[in-house]
């Protein structure tokens, strides 16, 4: 009894169970037919509409009202659209900024003046950028967010409110029908009329609604665009007014340091002048060309062959024999080594060559080199008869003049006297005032800093005294082009004195 007696209440049970599942299943479904009829009658009767053949409800306030709203909405979402953009932009130009002023710092560097300074503008712009970055965030685009946030809701309730219009529309053309059709029928007609007046409840709460909030949201257009443009400037004029200090700060620490520039405080200064290579024309039996080569270029005669070489130039011969050529000399190791200079007369001829049978005088053997040593005998410098051919400075002679074998006064200009040398051989008659002497480019040179001059082989040079007689560099001259009546510095040993 007692398991028939359970048995009972299982079965009781699942068919609770089982009658609740099909009311809620035919719950769903009854819901789910409603909704679609509904939706149907919606699609219907805005055809009907549409087509003409159904007339509508009109409120030209409302359509007023929903007007004002969409281009309110249409202008705070491109205004949030902007300033979110605009505050992306000031973020990158913070990143761009803070870039700049660190390769500032990197490049400026820590013997110049300022440079600390630098480093506080620096920190500060940065400092800046930040604050103003915050400023935009929370001032300005997130109450214009919340602004925004408001027209996603009413949008949904003006929507809502449209198709219970529609429904109001549909329940009353139904009415209509019904108190026209041919045999009346009163049941019908009542519940019609419940209907009709049921979606007129609805729509008129919700229209009722708009009508308060619509308007008021329109007004506050105003107010809220003036907080959002008040933020925003307020804090971009603040920031704008730092950048100004900041800016004016960095442009007096450049002004300083041109300043220093100017007085050559950071100048570098030349320990000596550039030195040009020297080329020499090589004569020899095997060379038949006179084509100009460097004495470096030459390759070494072999040991026990004739060699026999002259080497001209401007400034005297340079004669190398070997002491395979002296056939009457017994001694292995010969070295003489004489100078002599050519007159500028003479440099158009060529100096008398020591025939290779001339004999040599004879020098006792050294103790501290080997018999075996054999060395060519030198007789003159070697230089290149050629008026491009430029000298080493140290080669230069500048000594005072004597006159009838006494030594002439130093050179004077109104009384004053030169601290620049006038090299010996120069011509200082006939000159223009001011002008020491004159001196012709014997190679071209490209100045290297701005107080220097540019030149060509052969333009003419009017050597002038330093302005600052303490700032003369060994090595250097002062001097005005003739073609261009250019001023400025110049090597020396690029020109030869006329």
């Amino acid at each position: 009894m007692r398991w028939m007696r359970c048995g009972g209440r299982r079965r009781r049970r699942l068919l609770s169970v089982v009658a609740r599942d099909s009311k809620m299943a035919d719950t769903k479904g009854g819901l789910f037919a409603k909704t679609v009829q509904k939706h149907a009658g919606r699609a219907k009767e805005k055809i009907l509409q549409n087509l003409g053949k159904a007339d509508r409800t009109i409120d030209d306030v409302f359509d007023e009202y929903d007007a004002n709203f969409t281009r309110q909405q249409t202008n705070a979402n491109r205004l949030h659209k902007e300033v979110s953009n605009y505050l992306r932009c000031c973020r990158a130009l913070h990143g761009a900024s803070k870039g700049l002023y660190e390769t500032l710092i990197e490049v400026y560097e820590p013997e110049w003046v300022g440079h600390e300074l630098l480093y506080a503008q620096a920190q500060n712009s940065d400092m800046l950028w930040t604050d103003f970055c915050h400023k935009l965030q929370d001032q300005t685009l997130t109450p214009l967010t919340a602004y925004q946030q408001q027209f996603p809701e009413l949008r949904k309730k003006i929507d809502k409110r449209g198709r219970k219009l529609v429904d109001y529309d549909s329940q009353r053309h139904q009415l209509e029908n019904l108190q026209r059709a041919s045999r009346r029928d009163e049941y019908k007609i009542a519940r019609a009329r419940d209907a009709l007046e049921t979606a007129r409840t609805t729509y008129e709460v919700l229209n009722k609604e708009l009508y308060e909030e619509l308007p008021a949201l329109y007004d506050q257009r105003i107010p809220n665009v003036a907080s959002h443009l008040q933020t925003l400037y307020a804090a971009e004029a603040t920031v704008m007014a730092e950048f100004s200090k900041v800016a004016k700060e960095v442009e007096a620490i450049a002004d300083k340091l041109t300043k220093e520039c100017a007085k050559g405080t950071y100048k570098v200064k030349r320990t000596a002048a550039p030195r040009p290579l020297s080329s020499v024309e090589v004569s020899s039996p095997q060379n038949t060309t006179n084509s100009p080569s460097m004495w470096y270029d030459e390759a070494p005669k072999e040991e026990g062959s004739n060699s026999h070489e002259v080497l001209e130039g401007s400034e005297g011969t340079l004669e190398i024999t070997s002491p395979e050529e002296a056939p009457g000399s017994s001694v292995t190791l010969e070295a003489q080594e004489t100078y002599k200079p050519i007159k500028d007369s003479d440099q158009t001829t060529s100096p008398p060559v020591e025939p290779p049978g001339t004999d040599v005088p004879d020098l006792p053997p050294s103790d501290s080199q080997p018999e075996s040593d054999n060395r060519p005998t030198i007789s003159a410098p070697v230089a290149q008869n050629k008026e491009e051919t430029g000298r080493p400075y140290e080669e230069i002679e500048f000594e005072d003049k004597k006159v009838n074998g006494n030594v002439s006064q130093p050179a004077r200009t109104n009384g004053e006297v030169l601290s620049t040398k006038i090299p010996q051989g120069a011509t200082t008659e006939g000159l223009p005032p001011g002008v020491l002497y004159r001196v012709r480019a014997t190679y071209k040179y490209t100045r290297e800093d701005v107080d220097e001059i540019s030149f060509e082989v052969g333009e003419i040079i009017n050597v002038v005294e330093y302005e600052d007689p303490e700032e003369q560099e060994e090595g250097w001259l002062t001097g005005v082009k003739e073609s261009t009546n250019e001023k400025g510095l110049f090597p020396a040993n690029f020109t030869r004195p006329m």
